[in-house]
């Protein structure tokens, strides 16, 4: 579903990333985990369009999306839920998710909206409250809600547990979970390594810009190199 090769991005004079390549496959969850600043963030916003990339292979779906803009790239099927969760905090929870639905025209948005506010009970019981105040957490959860108004075909997940509780990153990868169950794919950028991980079919490791290891998402929780530098051991 996405490929990308020899990816080159940069910020000015500095290289954000330095000749990456991965896959995405329907279906699948793909976790990137790598340590704040690694260019996981970046990855994501060149593949919405928001970073252009300076040169390499960016593809989804065998459409080369490089130098496409982001509405076209939500169009074709992808979706991200931003790292720091970026909602409108001045507009109200419902009119988020009608924004998340922007781009679609079909007579099935209310049946969506009704179906990921079950999966989220509390946005549902803040729909007309004004989003910003909202806690942390659910605003995480408007955040992907939003995404998925979109009905993506691939759903990127930008830090999801981030500044969250415990029980609240419990919370969001069980949807994470119960997303792949579905057949929904999902591009995972996460510091928490051992929550990606474990829900990743397939992970890769990103350093100072550049993938230093991949494999499957078990594989890669028990490999010596990754437990030590971001497993605590």
């Amino acid at each position: 579903m996405l490929k990308i090769e020899g990816l080159n991005v940069f910020y000015g004079a500095i290289q954000a990333l330095s000749n990456v390549s991965l896959t995405v496959n329907q279906g699948e969850v793909v976790s990137i985990i790598g340590s704040n600043g690694a260019g996981k963030s970046t990855l994501l916003r060149s593949i919405s369009g928001l970073v252009r990339p300076r040169s390499g292979c960016l593809e989804f779906e065998g459409t080369d999306l490089i130098g496409v803009s982001a509405d076209k790239i939500v169009r074709m099927g992808i979706s991200q839920s931003p790292e720091g969760r970026r909602i409108f905090t001045n507009m109200s929870v419902l009119e988020n998710l009608q924004l998340g639905a922007c781009t679609r025209k079909d007579d099935e948005i209310k049946a969506d909206m009704d179906k990921f506010m079950d999966r989220f009970p509390r946005v549902r019981e803040r729909l007309h409250q004004n989003s910003g105040t909202m806690s942390g957490g659910e605003q995480q959860m408007l955040a992907i809600c939003r995404a998925l108004m979109a009905r993506p075909r691939l759903l990127l997940l930008d830090e999801p547990s981030m500044g969250l509780a415990p029980n609240l990153v419990t919370e969001i990868f069980s949807v994470v979970k119960d997303l792949h169950a579905e057949g929904v794919t999902i591009l995972l950028v996460e510091q928490n390594a051992h929550r990606a991980l474990e829900v990743a079919d397939r992970a890769y490791v990103l350093e100072t810009g550049k993938i230093v290891l991949e494999g499957a998402g078990k594989d890669l929780l028990h490999d010596p190199k990754v437990k030590e530098a971001y497993l605590g051991g």
